[in-house]
């Protein structure tokens, strides 16, 4: 390394140093989102052939606010997604509920977003919950969270599966 090279890399340290220690710390998550959740899911299938009203869902969320930042802003859980209000093809038969695993970022706005996405043997699946979680009785934790849902149900040998729309949680007791 030559000496200007040297140089450049030394002031550009310090300048970072001295704008890193001007800034203030980041904020720590809005609330905590551990908890489980019970609400409902509705949507209406990708042909628009199917409107799907009321379906049960649960989420259970997990997240240490103790890590410092981002740390303290992941969330990771389950979501139960219970099928028995979809109208499915007789060869299907019913589908007991499925639990996905979760992973996501709570915004420093309450924007809470979830995702999941794996294959199993000959099934895929891929959900994505964004909405807006609050903290409604001010005890620094979630209470409620409502959005978007998309999600995708890949079966070998069928075409696509999927359903658009929303869903509505509340903290169980």
């Amino acid at each position: 390394m030559t000496a200007f090279a040297s140089r450049a890399v030394v002031l550009t340290a310090i300048a970072v140093t001295t704008l890193i220690a001007g800034c203030p710390p980041p904020p720590p998550a809005p609330f905590d989102t551990t908890g489980t959740y019970a609400g409902e899911w509705w949507g209406t299938t990708e042909d628009q052939a199917q409107e799907i009203v009321a379906c049960p869902l649960t989420v259970e969320l997990t997240q240490d606010v103790t890590l410092s930042y981002p740390g303290d802003h992941v969330v990771t859980g389950l979501v139960t997604v219970d099928y028995s209000c979809l109208e499915l093809p007789e060869w299907a038969g019913e589908m007991p509920p499925a639990t996905e695993e979760v992973a996501g970022i709570l915004g420093d706005d309450g924007t809470l977003t979830l995702a999941t996405g794996g294959c199993g043997t000959a099934l895929c699946v891929s959900l994505v919950l964004t909405g807006q979680a609050a903290d409604v009785y001010g005890d620094g934790f979630m209470d409620t969270y409502a959005g978007d849902w998309r999600y995708r149900i890949l079966l070998a040998g069928v075409p696509p599966f999927g359903v658009d729309g929303g869903f509505d949680l509340a903290i169980q007791p």
